[in-house]
């Protein structure tokens, strides 16, 4: 039974990872909504440039910041469009699948497993497992938001937690191999 749950797991991410690899037009979208955020930096700049260096660099900042959570909103909103396509490959394997947005530019997925596993899962085992995963995901997200993480919370059918993993950048640059070699 454990070995069935996680490969369940294992598998879950892989087509995670397939569906964030995925053709589609959220990615045109992000890049208008990245023109955007800086054009409206740079309309900030230009706007304040009477004033003194150190307001610029406030007001630059804020509308980064605003910028980047524009930007980590959309990534959300097309990390739920794939919802359907990733119910619809893992099948039986969860019972539930949501993708929100968490504190600090943290994506959230959560599965809900279709039956109670009898065990708690160890996070710690997984988690190299899930960071190779999840490396593809981060890296198309670091550029548009330097301070992404990936939480991911596997849940059983009463709604308390079997696992919790978080992945962060730092994570997914520790891993050799897959880097490029620029």
């Amino acid at each position: 039974m454990k070995k069935k749950i996680f490969k369940a797991i294992v598998v879950g991410f892989a087509f995670v990872s397939l569906a964030a690899c995925s053709k589609n037009e959220s990615a045109n979208t992000s890049k208008t909504v990245e023109k955007e955020a800086s054009s409206e930096t740079r309309k900030v700049v230009e706007k304040s440039s009477a004033v003194s260096s150190e307001v610029i660099l406030t007001e630059e900042t804020a509308s980064s910041e605003e910028g980047n959570s524009k930007l980590f909103e959309f990534m959300i909103e097309a990390a739920q469009s794939q919802l359907p396509a990733m119910k619809e490959q893992l099948g039986a394997a969860y019972s539930n699948i949501e993708i929100a947005a968490g504190e600090n530019h943290t994506i959230i997925y959560r599965y809900t497993l279709p039956e109670d596993p009898g065990f708690e899962m160890d996070s710690a085992s997984l988690k190299p497992v899930m960071v190779e995963a999840m490396k593809p995901i981060m890296d198309s997200i670091k550029g548009m938001v330097s301070d992404a993480k990936i939480q991911v919370i596997y849940l059983r059918p009463d709604q308390t937690e079997v696992g919790n993993i978080l992945i962060t950048q730092e994570d997914t640059d520790a891993i050799q191999g897959n880097s490029d070699p620029v």
